[in-house]
């Protein structure tokens, strides 16, 4: 599947997971994401994720999970009542809803707003994804937004409002979202998908949140694996992306310089580690929270 978006004076397509589109028409370049391996004469970067194997049978899932998160993941359906809800084909309204559901998110978490005009087009073209876990009274937990192909489902984003002073329902919370998880893995290996992909992984040792996530991700068991983001120019216009690219990321890194220590360490590690998406939104203390 190749999207095309229209960038000032470049068209520049997108292809995910080793696609291999017919032709590349009209498009001057290709941000290829998540290869196994880097194009040549392209600009590639390592990305790494965590995926889980749905050709296995759903008791070998559901024992990858340890016995306290199947707790809470059958407490959240069985006491929390949480209701789960997707749309495998997106309308406007469930797009807006989202929309504006992860904006408070991203504004509660200091990111940037979704971008909805590359989120509408992949949603135009047939390839989005979108969950919700709400609570009896309609009231909506977590969103979780995926690429979906065939063979493999990516988890683009993920967006949760935390209530700091109220500890019941952020612990309702933290068991919705497993929940929410185990639901999506079930339905997507039962539309005979072969992978599940997390969307990233933290190959760092120094952020304390990053690193709760991950232990999140691993409480349902996969492998993390190895995979390029790579910018290939087709035309001129295309060779001249690659290098104001080029220059654009060269004064990014020329201001983290100039900036304190800390702050330019925690740009440049959201960049390298989750240059295509935003994350799941769990803390370590999320990660352990009944």
């Amino acid at each position: 599947m190749l999207i095309v978006t229209k960038k000032f004076i470049f068209s520049v397509g997108e292809v995910w997971f080793d696609e291999n589109p017919k032709e590349l028409r009209n498009v001057d370049v290709v941000h290829y994401r998540q290869l196994i391996h880097p194009i040549k004469g392209g600009q590639s970067d390592e990305f790494y994720t965590r995926v889980i194997d749905l050709t296995k049978s759903h008791d070998e899932l559901w024992g990858s999970i340890s016995s306290n998160d199947k707790y809470k993941i059958r407490r959240a359906e069985q006491k929390d009542e949480v209701i789960y809800e997707y749309w495998e084909q997106t309308d406007s309204d469930i797009l807006n809803e989202f929309c504006e559901f992860y904006d408070l998110f991203a504004s509660q978490k200091g990111l940037t707003k979704i971008n909805r005009i590359q989120l509408k087009n992949r949603v135009d073209a047939g390839v989005i994804d979108i969950s919700r876990v709400k609570l009896k009274d309609g009231e909506s937990l977590v969103w979780h937004v995926y690429y979906r192909t065939k063979n493999r489902v990516r988890l683009l984003h993920s967006a949760s409002l935390k209530k700091n002073n109220d500890t019941s329902y952020q612990s309702i919370l933290g068991r919705a979202n497993r929940y929410h998880h185990w639901q999506d893995i079930v339905r997507f290996k039962n539309l005979g998908i072969s992978t599940y992909d997390f969307g990233g992984w933290y190959r760092g040792s120094t952020d304390q949140e990053k690193l709760g996530i991950n232990q999140f991700k691993e409480k349902f068991g996969g492998e993390v694996v190895k995979n390029f983001n790579c910018v290939y120019g087709i035309t001129l216009k295309g060779k001249l992306y690659l290098r104001l690219l080029k220059i654009y990321m060269s004064l990014s890194q020329l201001s983290l310089l100039r900036r304190p220590h800390f702050v330019a360490h925690a740009e440049t590690q959201q960049k390298v580690e989750m240059p295509v998406s935003d994350e799941l939104n769990f803390s370590r203390q999320d990660a352990h929270r009944e």
